[in-house]
């Protein structure tokens, strides 16, 4: 897992604020740290009528879902659980959404024109954007395993006369033994067969998004998508139905050879989603504003503002870049769409982060963040005695990080210090948690408490890492019990609507799916790490999400966009447990709610 700075952001991101936290050797011993829980649970307030939603135990793996492939278009996650909207918020907002900025042209990259007047595109800059999310029809259907359009079923690089006798030269520089005669039918997919590679190809190139099959046959389950335009290395090949050959690349899995292309230039694989260095998220997203705004499928098109398609709802995309035409600017989304500037406004991510193993270790167990729930953006009241009308000492901003010493007899007051007590309200509690009983000894499992709106990432009974995140929200509730975490996306588009109105979400970076359509994923469009603000999924910060995405299982290998848990490599459990409170505020009536879901 990838260490964040062990400090505290405050206030939506803008200032830091080193933790007062007392040293290691302060911190009440385990004993006193069980009876401090046991009080804390003991004050606890009643848990609100709608009792959360709670699911039954997930099985010890998930099965495989199949899901639809489709040459890197965009699939979408359609939820489908309804709630209730809040009244005089902006019903074309996502949920917690921060106030979008104007963008800085300098900040998005200008676009190259071709010949043609349009924007130059390189082909490797575009291939990250090929992972989308899975929506939840179509994932119960196959997936494609067709000729790509335009494709030959004829074997890249294959020889018309008969290879049978011919030497081919490995991946390791040795000669492979070719089969004497072409395999019968009944042998296909039984037996190894010499792929007819050049002897110099040095790896093979992935020429469309495709699935990596577990075995050697169309009907196999899948394991993931290798992206676009990768190259990767081969073991070896098979015969095997609904494909001339298919191609075990490495690390692992199965490819069809009608989708792999040789190459004479080294295996180059990346990461994805691609991230610059220093940035927070993969790219610049952007909200559109204003009304009756249209989409244009080219730059030309744009420019006489012909053939647009007439938006709805909320629409966040990605941008790739801008073009410049006279006084006009236009930017270039990841789905190839053209939008003028003046519509668009820029979401700022959060740089709030979590504590990594290291800063546990220093810290006393348990500790908390300083945030109030009733107004998160204010510094918080810390007094000399457990009361109210207690002489103020200090105040901390919000999201300081402060040891959990002693409670008062009446559960109201936490003391973090000598004659130094804020309102229980007022603090989000990480507690150091045993295992559950199901977990392996030593295996890595997350710990989501919904009342304290916190993560805790643990090896066996040991935190290696902590942060807040954003729960669905009171009637949008995330679904409490054990999981696992089933699918990893790189990047996930996602729709949905609340009440009548629609949004679209383009390309959530390092989303996890623990049950059916909730996640664990990014949220590049709020700082309200801490508050219940999510229509059922568990929102992170991005450096978070970035962070447990690469310590998770299922293990993503480099250069896939997804993959599927499987019994080889099973996916985390995640245990959620207690139920997200939102302390009441002045609304006004309600109108009725046509329809409205939660998948964020």
């Amino acid at each position: 897992m990838e260490p964040p700075v062990p400090i505290v952001q405050v206030d939506a991101g803008t200032v830091t604020a080193q933790a007062p936290v007392p040293d290691a050797e302060t911190a009440p011993p385990t004993e006193s740290a069980q009876a401090l829980r046991s009080a804390w649970q003991a004050t606890a307030p009643e848990p609100a009528d709608d009792g959360g939603v709670t699911h039954a135990t997930a099985p010890a793996l998930l099965g495989v879902v199949e899901a639809s492939e489709d040459a890197g278009s965009a699939l979408s996650l359609e939820p489908s659980l309804s709630q209730s909207a809040s009244v005089g918020a902006d019903p074309e907002a996502l949920p917690g959404e921060e106030e979008p900025q104007v963008i800085t042209e300098s900040e998005v990259p200008v676009l190259e024109l071709g010949p043609d007047g349009e924007p130059l595109i390189d082909a490797e800059d575009s291939a990250s954007d090929d992972s989308t999310a899975m929506g939840t029809e179509t994932l119960a259907q196959d997936l494609d395993g067709g000729s790509a359009p335009g494709s030959s079923a004829v074997a890249v690089g294959s020889d018309p006369t008969d290879p049978a006798t011919t030497p081919i030269t490995g991946v390791d520089g040795e000669e492979d033994v070719v089969a004497e005669a072409p395999l019968t039918e009944a042998d296909a997919g039984m037996e190894p067969y010499a792929i007819p590679y050049s002897p110099d190809a040095g790896s093979l190139r992935v020429r469309r998004s495709i699935a990596v099959r577990s075995e050697p046959r169309q009907d196999s389950p899948p394991l993931g998508t290798v992206a676009q335009d990768m190259r990767v290395r081969w073991k070896g090949a098979m015969r095997g139905p609904d494909c001339e050959t298919w191609v075990e690349i490495e690390p692992r899995g199965w490819v069809c050879e009608r989708y792999l292309e040789q190459n004479f230039r080294e295996p180059r694989v990346r990461p994805l989603p691609r991230v610059e260095e220093g940035a927070l998220t993969p790219g610049i997203y952007a909200r559109v504003v204003g009304h009756r705004v249209r989409a244009y499928p080219s730059l030309a098109l744009a420019r006489k503002k012909r053939q647009g398609v007439l938006l709805k709802g909320s629409v966040t995309v990605k941008l790739l870049g801008q073009v410049k035409v006279g006084r006009r600017t236009f930017w270039r989304t990841s789905d190839g769409q053209y939008f003028e500037a003046r519509v668009l406004r820029e979401h700022r991510p959060s740089e709030f982060s979590g504590l990594d193993a290291e800063a546990l270790a220093s810290l006393p167990m348990p500790f908390a963040w300083a945030q109030s729930r009733t107004a998160p953006r204010t510094d918080v009241v810390v007094r000399k005695a457990p009361d109210a009308r207690a002489e103020r000492e200090t105040v901390l901003p919000p999201r300081t990080l402060v040891s959990v010493r002693e409670l008062s007899p009446d559960g109201q007051w936490v003391r973090i210090a000598e004659d130094h007590w804020v309102a229980r309200d007022d603090l989000h509690v990480a507690w150091s948690l045993a295992s559950p009983s199901i977990v392996e000894p030593g295996a890595r499992w997350l710990d989501v408490d919904l009342e304290a709106q916190t993560l805790i990432a643990y090896e066996g009974d040991r935190p290696v890492y902590a942060t807040l995140i954003s729960s669905g929200k009171p009637g949008t509730d995330t679904p409490e019990g054990l999981f696992r975490i089933w699918v990893k996306f790189a990047e996930a588009d996602m729709t949905g609507r609340m009440g009548s109105a629609s949004y679209r979400v383009a390309t959530v970076p390092w989303t996890m799916f623990f049950e059916g359509d909730f996640a664990l994923h990014t949220a590049y469009w709020h700082d309200r790490f801490g508050e219940p603000v999510s229509h059922g999924c568990i929102n992170l910060a991005p450096k978070d999400a970035r962070a447990l995405y690469g310590w998770t299982t299922p293990e993503v290998p480099t250069g896939w966009s997804m993959a599927h848990a499987t019994p080889e490599d099973p996916g985390t459990w995640v245990r959620i447990r207690g139920q997200a409170r939102e302390e009441p505020k002045k609304r006004r009536k309600s109108a009725p709610v046509v329809a409205t879901v939660r998948d964020l």
